[in-house]
């Protein structure tokens, strides 16, 4: 009976071998296959592979499987890709590898998983089916009317994506068309410090099968879809009511800023630009997580492995499980450093409410640090940047700390602070504690209000405890505050549907694809230093100076960035000297004469149509110009 056993199981696993193999081989001949590859191989198998090595439930795997899969599958392409350059065949290769790794890990004469492991959800019922499925439409329709929109002005991105998602579509770009090992496209010549592997990763998708920009959003609801997962495996434990109540608190609660958008609808004054809840540098200005799910990238990793690894981290007997924890904080840093961090912090706190009974698997967590190594040593600059202060409250809070905190983190967090004690999870209290302390105490990141983003953390313990807690009391009076604490997300849709802010006219596209198809890879350009720019943004292109924040935040001395602002100034506007000056400094092979640059530089076409040694090689209602001495 055994033999008819092992003889059906190893003819499914030559069966699902074949069927990878047969997916790579299709995929050198067709982009549409090669693209459907890349999600099976970057989203499900290396998870799959290694399932049989760790004792997960159900509920955990399925957020285990993508979280880890997208972590190893990038970090193998980089690593393929700085041996043999980055490339479709590298991707297809890395492909190959990881079907290899299946076929030998998973021999049907050991415990194995299939596929179809991944679907077996049986601790789910059909409220927690219709909750993710929920999560995941709403997220694609929000980002598909908002981010790479097309209308009749143009290309929109909108919303909450407005000005960082352009940021995004520059990493992605200049990646796919040669800047690899990356340098900053926006801040041209400088090796990138940026967490950019969530961006890598969707250059990937987008490597095998060509210029395909609506892969953002889709890619953005996947993730938004994971986070979800990872929450609620995080709060199974408490209960299935518990689980689903903390998933939907994670995903779209906040505070009171909703009254933003109430108010106006009341008077009769609403308007979905000016309306938008959160106010920066305002009472309300902690933007809701719903906010921050639709447009800061690095998050969809950080967040849900971030979960992950916190639910790892509370079965302590288990050793597997804590050198999986290791290594998924390992594998985090360059895809969201203040996740990595983070996960430290929930590490020491768990050794701290252990002290008494330390074991020595304990330590199998740092393991991270071995893995992390070559990109922590790389950053090691960053550690210049940290500064204490004076033990009070950071520039983003201009009101009372009380009313301040309970308005923008709502219902959830003052619920998750009254019932404190009645629910358990000393370590989730603990990490609460520690990451709502940490941007009031210490500032790390270059910009210092950037160190709001402990709370985008901070909300997960808040949403599981005071989800758990919500779960328990009365229904009617539970689904009231349930209600009331997910209101900001409304508004955030609201502000994302409604709105249509162009990101590049037809007229920009176009420029910006002939730049893609008709110039050298990495080229530098002139560009006005502005948040939306066809030659980095469409060409993939690298420039001289962005949007002064990104580089700010990235790293960069504002003294440098001001300095490349007038280098810039001066190209456009002053004499033929200043020009060939800051072209020899930066190494520029093109000037680009869009909108923006017509607009602040309004003399400049005259300038440069005069200068014998600049050829006009783009000239349709936009004007590129290429040195040629």
């Amino acid at each position: 009976m055994s033999k008819i056993v092992n003889s059906a199981a190893l003819q499914k696993h030559v069966l699902i071998s074949a069927s990878l193999s047969s997916l790579i081989l299709t995929s050198f001949i067709s982009i549409h296959m090669a693209l459907f590859a890349a999600f099976v191989f970057t989203f499900l198998v290396p998870g799959l592979t290694v399932l049989r090595f760790f004792r997960l439930k159900s509920h955990e795997v399925m957020a285990f499987v993508p979280i880890f899969s997208v972590m190893t599958s990038t970090f193998l392409i980089y690593y393929l890709s700085l041996l043999f350059g980055y490339s479709r065949e590298a991707i297809l290769g890395s492909f190959l590898i990881l079907t290899a790794a299946y076929a030998i890990v998973n021999l049907p004469s050991k415990e194995k998983s299939h596929f179809r492991d991944f679907w077996k959800i049986k601790d789910l019922d059909r409220k927690g089916l219709s909750v993710f499925l929920f999560v995941f439409i709403l997220s694609l329709i929000v980002l598909c009317k908002s981010v790479w929109f097309e209308s009749e002005s143009g290309i929109v991105i909108t919303g909450s994506n407005w000005q960082d998602t352009p940021l995004h579509y520059e990493i992605i770009e200049s990646i796919n068309a040669g800047n690899f090992p990356p340098e900053m496209p926006y801040y041209s010549g400088v090796e990138m410090s940026y967490h950019y592997f969530i961006d890598f990763h969707t250059a990937i998708l987008e490597k095998v099968y060509g210029f395909m920009p609506k892969l953002l959003p889709i890619s953005n609801a996947i993730f938004i879809l994971v986070f979800a997962l990872s929450v609620y495996s995080l709060a199974k434990a408490n209960g299935e009511r518990e689980a689903l109540f903390s998933t939907i608190l994670a995903t779209f609660g906040w505070g009171f800023s909703y009254f933003i958008l109430l108010s106006a609808l009341l008077t009769g004054e609403f308007n979905p630009a000016s309306n938008y809840t959160y106010q920066y540098n305002g009472f309300f200005g902690l933007p809701p997580i719903f906010d921050n799910l639709l447009q800061q990238r690095p998050l969809l990793m950080g967040l849900p492995a971030f979960a992950f690894v916190l639910n790892l981290l509370r079965d302590l007997e288990n050793r597997g499980r804590m050198v999986l924890a290791g290594i998924i904080t390992g594998l985090l840093f360059p895809f969201h450093i203040i996740s990595f961090l983070c996960c430290f912090v929930a590490y020491f706190i768990m050794i701290i409410l252990n002290l008494k009974d330390l074991k020595p698997h304990y330590s199998y967590f740092l393991v991270s640090i071995i893995i992390a190594s070559p990109f922590v040593l790389s950053a090691s600059h960053a550690a210049s940047l940290a500064s204490f202060v004076e033990f009070g409250f950071f520039s983003f809070l201009k009101e009372n700390p009380v009313a301040y905190y309970l308005a923008n983190l709502g219902i959830p967090f003052l619920v998750s602070l009254i019932f404190l004690r009645k629910v358990e999870g000393k370590l989730l209290k603990g990490v609460l504690l520690a990451l709502f302390l940490t941007p009031n105490i210490i500032a790390f990141t270059p910009n210092p209000w950037d160190m709001y983003k402990f709370f985008n953390f901070t909300w997960i313990p808040i949403s599981v405890l005071s989800g758990t807690a919500l779960a328990r009391i009365r229904k009617d009076v539970a689904m009231l505050l349930l209600l009331l604490s997910i209101l900001a997300s409304a508004s955030v849709i609201v502000y994302n549907v409604s709105t249509n802010y162009i990101a590049a006219s037809w007229d920009e596209f176009n420029a910006g694809i002939w730049i893609r198809n008709n110039t050298e890879e990495k080229a530098v350009f002139l560009t006005y230093y502005s948040i939306h720019s066809p030659p980095t943004m469409i060409g993939g292109r690298l420039r001289v100076l962005s949007y002064l924040n990104w580089p700010y935040g990235h790293g960069i001395e504002l003294n440098e960035i001001w300095n490349r602002m007038r280098d810039v100034d001066s190209a456009y506007t002053g004499t033929v000297a200043d020009l060939e000056m800051v072209i020899k400094k930066y190494g520029i092979k093109y000037i680009y004469v869009g909108e923006e640059e017509s607009e602040n530089y309004p003399k400049c076409i005259e300038k440069f149509d005069n200068i014998e040694w600049l050829k006009l090689v783009y000239n349709e209602r936009l004007k590129i110009y290429k040195i040629i001495k």
